[in-house]
């Protein structure tokens, strides 16, 4: 008898939880499709929103556990706020904020599609550009935020850029990745490493006293600077030739050097 009635409490289990699926799919279908596709876009120019592949892949990015993402979606859902978005910038300048949904879906309805979202989406075979696991630390709008204004300028945009690309160049020297091993990474120095007196700018003698001391380290490490003769000169970098580099006149001749190499 009792083997009997635990498989009957199983059987229910299993179907409440079928049927709890396909309405929460249902109501998707029927609320939120009209913008978040469930398929792998071919063609994003008549999108009006990320597909949902995308949400989900990005929300599991911030909150891995079932509970954390649920609670969050609810939230989101019902009052958006550039400060809790968790896409990238560019997603919301494209898109724009989500509105809230409140008068749309229910609480209740929202939080049972936030669970099959979370269920369902992205499916385990997924690849987006990059694996969840290597994305867990992708910048969120506070991040570039920099002043904290609920604004992202060009120049903050930048600062963020340039600050990421230096830390990666610099890991990747410590780690010994790039060009033979240490190789052209390893003359890649931060804005706050070159404004010696923290100023706010960089004049020649500061970069020169850098390069020079930093040539000097590796030489007695055992590791000379293989391309020191062909480090950009100061003049390069100073856009507007007043004999000072700023932070946004680093960030856009880094980016530049970037893009051709």
């Amino acid at each position: 008898m009792k083997p009997t009635i635990v498989t009957i409490a199983g059987i229910l289990v299993v179907t409440t939880s079928l049927f709890a699926s396909v309405y929460a799919e249902k109501v998707f279908d029927s609320k939120c499709v009209m913008c978040h596709i469930k398929t792998i876009p071919t063609d994003s120019s008549n999108m009006v929103a990320p597909a949902l592949f995308g949400v989900m892949r990005h929300v599991k990015m911030a909150y891995p556990n079932r509970e954390d993402a649920v609670d969050f979606m609810v939230d989101y859902v019902q009052n958006p706020s550039k400060e809790k978005a968790i896409c990238m910038p560019q997603k919301i300048a494209r898109f724009g904020l989500m509105p809230s949904q409140k008068a749309n879906i229910s609480p209740k309805e929202l939080k049972e599609v936030a669970e099959w979202m979370f269920d369902n989406y992205p499916p385990t075979n997924f690849r987006g550009r990059g694996s969840i696991q290597g994305m867990q630390n992708r910048p969120i709008f506070a991040m570039f935020d920099i002043n904290g204004d609920g604004k992202i300028t060009q120049d903050e945009f930048n600062a963020f850029q340039s600050s990421r690309m230096n830390s990666r160049m610099n890991s990747n020297m410590n780690r010994g990745i790039g060009s033979g091993g240490m190789g052209r990474m390893q003359n890649h120095s931060t804005f706050a490493d070159f404004d010696l007196n923290k100023d706010g700018v960089i004049v020649k003698d500061e970069l020169l006293s850098v390069r020079a001391d930093k040539q000097a380290k590796r030489a007695t490490q055992g590791y000379p600077m293989r391309n020191a003769a062909n480090a950009p000169a100061f003049e390069s970098m100073d856009s507007n030739g007043d004999g000072k580099i700023t932070q946004k006149e680093l960030t856009d001749f880094q980016m530049s050097f970037r893009r051709k190499n």
